[in-house]
């Protein structure tokens, strides 16, 4: 069987395309080693994420593998965007 379906191209499904925003976007994401001794002094690698200021997040950045494969602590950092963040 062919495909049949008539798809309406003319016009663009804009709700789909809201962004959900909110003001509580401060976090900082920390990724340790499973076993580490108490007193080992471990390297940190701090991610913070690109984007001019205006767009990005640090959520698709996980840093489990870094910190278990490399054996350092992995600090991600999510923080405000646009008129919510810094000025321009």
């Amino acid at each position: 069987m062919l495909f049949t379906t008539q798809l309406d191209c003319s016009k663009v499904h804009w709700k789909k395309f809201i962004l959900q925003m909110s003001e509580d976007c401060l976090y900082l994401n920390i990724y340790t080693p499973v076993s580490t001794e108490k007193q080992e002094k471990l390297p940190v690698f701090v991610w913070i994420h690109g984007g001019g200021l205006a767009f990005g997040s640090a959520s698709p950045y996980d840093g489990s593998a870094l910190a278990a494969f490399e054996n350092t602590v992995v600090v991600v950092i999510q923080y405000r965007l646009g008129i919510l963040g810094y000025f321009r």
